[in-house]
């Protein structure tokens, strides 16, 4: 049985339907991201489950309790926010000891618990600072120890990195992950950013307009979509419009070149859409499907170099690995595309 279960979730504000059906199963020890973008109703789930927002409909279970309108100080869950929400009239020591106050544990107790959050968040000697003296990643550091330090059973971060730089934010990801796994807590964690999602869960949760898209994990996600919406947010995706050949066969063609895809499908009408991942495609070499093209633009993004190239009108994103001995096109020559069968997929 799950250590936390939704079902069939719903929550609408005036005529606004924000969550639709959520069916969700988290099992003990497991990292589960809620993905998708601004407006599509992860938060708003989340703060369900922390008992923030209730819901029109369905339930939430905690180790089998219905916890579905219990107030949030009833509920054993600890939360992370965004902004953080330290309290700026309080140390560290303070902030970190403030639910164990609340629930009224023995001073020793608490004084230990802090040493061991501190500890935990390599900030041994901070204690007496102030949030005014600390940098973000510090404040936020601190707002994650003040949340596991009641020892919850399940741990919510709220997009708890979008206010940090992005080397502090590769840093403390990878810092709640490592605490997470030496806790064996269970967590769930909403974000925008599919970078975050996929290396840091278990399992991610796509969510779109309200509604689940897709449930699995992160490589299953990326690499095998189910829905338009899943292929289209995580990652980059290129589309070519084909005619049918033989759908069955998996045989398209494409301004008089056939592409074969690998995987037979069954498609109505006479035309389809392909997908290929820019990272399946190259520039010459060997492979099942060749497409001539002119360089339209090259753009730097570190460990890839992605060329975009004009095949018949349609644009597509080659991404090449960023190494010293690569040779880069110029704008304006003229290349093939190449991809196997088993690199494209007819989308819905």
């Amino acid at each position: 049985m799950p250590l936390l279960e939704l079902k069939n979730i719903t929550k609408s504000y005036q005529n606004t339907l924000a969550v639709r059906d959520f069916n969700l199963g988290v099992a003990e020890g497991e990292f589960v991201s809620f993905l998708g973008p601004s407006g599509c109703g992860k938060t708003t789930t989340l703060r369900m489950i922390a008992g923030f927002e209730r819901p029109d409909g369905g339930s939430i279970t905690l180790e089998g309790n219905d916890i579905t309108y219990t107030q949030p100080n009833q509920r054993n869950v600890g939360m992370v926010f965004q902004s953080y929400a330290l309290f700026p009239n309080m140390n560290v020591a303070q902030n970190i000891g403030f639910g164990l106050k609340l629930a009224r544990r023995p001073q020793q107790e608490i004084a230990r618990r802090v040493e061991e959050m501190l500890a935990m968040i390599h900030m041994e000697g901070y204690g007496n600072r102030y949030p005014y003296q600390m940098s973000g990643g510090q404040q936020q550091r601190v707002a994650l120890a003040r949340a596991i330090a009641i020892q919850p059973q399940v741990l919510l971060l709220d997009e708890p990195l979008s206010a940090l730089d992005a080397k502090i934010r590769v840093e403390l990801r990878e810092e709640i992950r490592r605490i997470q796994r030496e806790l064996n807590l269970t967590t769930i964690y909403v974000t925008h950013d599919q970078e975050e999602a996929l290396s840091l869960s278990d399992r991610v949760v796509v969510m779109s307009a309200g509604e689940v898209e897709q449930i699995g994990p992160p490589f299953e996600i990326y690499n095998y979509p189910k829905t338009a919406f899943t292929a289209s947010f995580i990652g980059h995706l290129n589309h070519l419009t084909v005619d049918v050949l033989d759908g069955s066969a998996g045989r398209f063609g494409w301004k008089g070149a056939e592409i074969r895809v690998q995987d037979a499908t069954t498609v109505s009408g006479k035309q389809a859409q392909l997908a290929i991942r820019p990272e399946e495609m190259r520039l010459g070499g060997e492979g099942d499907n060749r497409l001539p093209g002119t360089v339209a633009a090259i753009s730097f993004l570190g460990s890839i170099v992605r060329v975009k190239v004009d095949v018949g009108g349609t644009v597509l994103a080659v991404d090449l690995f960023s190494t010293r001995s690569l040779t880069l096109p110029q704008a304006g020559d003229v290349v093939e595309v190449v991809f196997s069968s088993q690199a494209c997929w007819v989308a819905e």
